[in-house]
């Protein structure tokens, strides 16, 4: 027969990291309006004013949140890698982010700003790689942004018509339905049959696979318009 230790039971430290910890598994449980200090604190068996000396503020816990998705996500891949792979890679893991962590939208969109979760260093070496292939700077930012745009509109559609833990409240049915219910398409047709296949996690995936890659053509046929303007032929 075997018995629990005697004495008192050590209890995991306490910093911000495993306060963040914490929290993203209250957030992945039931979305990030049950995180709290208080639920939080009682989750870790402390005071709420203990958290407050290694997270100041929900706003520092909710970006500390975010960081600690980001690095396990691994947004970049690690070097050598082309512009295409290091596109492609950034959005399939911000989808496997987003659609892992759904409350995540609600910090990465926050008000007048859009939070950067990519590493410095990975996104320089993106920008880089980009311009360095023949885009002009602007061009650069665009594609980035573009993107990152495409995942967080195909995220929002997903996760807003097929809710679950910690995903945001749909707003509408799992459907895509006219504005006005007077005007229906006639069964066959394109417009009937692109409604009626709805909004899934699987035909969101899909349909951001398909941005993706219309992006990635764009901007190889872009950067190859680049180099024939800077570098025309003779003849």
């Amino acid at each position: 027969m075997t018995f629990p230790p005697s004495g008192p039971q050590v209890r995991e430290p306490l910093n911000a990291e495993a306060i963040a910890a914490c929290a993203v598994s209250l957030a992945d449980a039931g979305g990030l309006e049950t995180v709290s200090m208080r639920r939080i604190a009682d989750s870790l068996g402390v005071s709420a004013m203990a958290l407050y000396r290694h997270v100041e503020s929900r706003e520092a816990l909710l970006l500390a949140m975010a960081s600690r998705v980001g690095r396990r996500s691994a947004l970049l891949p690690e070097p050598p890698a082309t512009w295409q792979e290091m596109l492609r890679h950034l959005a399939l893991a911000q989808w496997d982010s987003f659609t892992r962590h759904p409350w995540l939208l609600q910090i990465v969109l926050g008000p007048s700003r859009l939070l950067d979760m990519a590493p410095t260093s990975g996104l320089e070496q993106l920008l880089r790689a980009l311009h360095d292939a023949g885009l002009a700077e602007d061009e650069c930012f665009d594609s980035v942004m573009g993107v990152s745009a495409a995942v967080i509109g195909a995220s929002s559609l997903a996760l807003a018509a097929n809710p679950g833990p910690g995903r945001h409240h749909p707003t509408r049915p799992n459907a895509v339905v006219p504005l006005d219910a007077g005007d229906g398409a006639p069964a066959g047709t394109l417009a009937a049959r692109f409604r009626e296949r709805g909004i899934t996690i699987d035909a969101s995936r899909q349909s951001l696979d398909f941005a993706v890659d219309t992006i990635l053509r764009g901007l190889q046929a872009r950067i190859s318009d680049n180099v024939r303007t800077q570098h025309p032929t003779s003849g």
